[in-house]
């Protein structure tokens, strides 16, 4: 659970954990960061994809805040936006769009190109890239496969922020090659129906 901080600005929302370390926001990243640690016999999956039921549900704020947590422990993270539909990993943390994940998946850059320095010390990121009209057969791909086989060789956790799952593909393809799915829930606002 973390707490419901007042106002809109989803930036600032994705930034807490960072900017504000000693928030209550911060402190319940915290504990879910070492409720990861201690979710497998290894320690925390080093590839977990982060999804939703359906949109608007705080996923991408989830992400980021989680690997703010990770990166004040000394983790080397990295985010990783592959909601192609929809993106906004790069709006929240700044980042260069035009190039990202799809390129990588067409086989147009390589892994290594792709990844961005943030503000958050420790936590590199990789956008979505141009969009594509074909975003499932991008992510049934093996490239998909190389980003979650050879990322973890350079960074601790991988940060997968994934579509929301209702009525697309997509976040099934992305939680096949992952180590572990978190489905983040809106309180009094995710629909009991859409999670079952």
């Amino acid at each position: 659970l973390t707490p419901r901080e007042k106002g809109k600005d989803p930036v600032s929302h994705s930034l807490m954990t960072y900017k504000q370390p000693t928030s209550a926001m911060a402190e319940a990243f915290r504990s879910l960061r070492t409720n990861l640690l201690f979710s497998t016999l290894d320690g925390a999956p080093r590839t977990l994809s982060i999804t939703s039921a359906s949109a608007s549900e705080g996923k991408t704020s989830v992400c980021v805040n989680t690997a703010a947590a990770f990166a004040q422990a000394d983790k080397r993270v990295l985010l990783v936006d592959a909601d192609l539909r929809k993106p906004s990993l790069h709006k929240r943390l700044a980042l260069d769009n035009s190039r990202g994940l799809t390129n990588l998946l067409t086989h147009q850059e390589e892994l290594s190109a792709l990844i961005q320095e943030t503000e958050i010390p420790n936590v590199s990121a990789i956008a979505a890239g141009p969009s594509s009209p074909n975003p499932a057969e991008l992510l049934s791909s093996d490239k998909l496969r190389e980003l979650t086989d050879l990322a973890p060789g350079q960074f601790d956790i991988v940060i997968i922020d994934s579509p929301p799952v209702l009525g697309l593909a997509d976040a099934l393809l992305i939680a096949n090659v992952a180590n572990a799915t978190m489905l983040v829930v809106a309180y009094g606002e995710s629909r009991k129906r859409t999670l079952l």
